[in-house]
């Protein structure tokens, strides 16, 4: 009898335990969509910065483009330094490696001033200003977001105390 009982617990058991992993599996897919956060970056920042629609349907293109760029140059330095500098790395490995870093900020800061350009034609100097503004207000909420589900959402969980 005892067998039954347990051929029968574990029969019943086992769709339940392959839809947990199922729902863990899209749930771990489901974690970054890149057209979600554009969408959810766009929508964000059109209502800071104030856009028209016809402003916000000229301006993104461009401020996608320039994301793109300025992705593909710091994908560029990460695959040409390849390795990860710790106490193995040499001295003069290390000044190699932040002389590289430094120029890769360098070329980003020439085109997003390139952009700056391109982005007059189509919006206002001030809002420019608001958009630059509103996309790093929207970073450091992400930021915050990813901290807070990263924590379980309990934002005043105080580090351990160490004796």
């Amino acid at each position: 009898m005892k067998k039954i009982a347990l051929i029968l617990i574990t029969l019943i058991s086992i769709p339940y335990f392959a839809t947990a992993q199922q729902t863990e599996k899209s749930k771990r897919q489901k974690r970054f969509s890149l057209e979600e956060f554009k969408q959810k970056q766009k929508v964000y920042i059109t209502e800071k910065a104030e856009l028209t629609a016809e402003e916000a349907e000229a301006f993104f293109p461009l401020f996608f483009e320039l994301q793109k760029k300025k992705w593909l140059i710091n994908k560029e330095t990460r695959e040409k330094l390849g390795i990860k500098c710790g106490e193995e790395c040499s001295e003069e490995k290390s000044i190699l490696m932040a002389n590289e870093l430094a120029e890769t900020k360098i070329k980003i800061a020439q085109l997003e001033k390139e952009y700056m350009t391109l982005y007059l034609n189509v919006i206002p100097a001030k809002k420019i200003l608001l958009v630059w503004q509103a996309e790093e207000r929207f970073q450091r909420d992400l930021i915050k977001k990813m901290c807070n589900t990263n924590r379980g959402g309990n934002r005043d969980r105080k580090a351990p105390k160490t004796d």
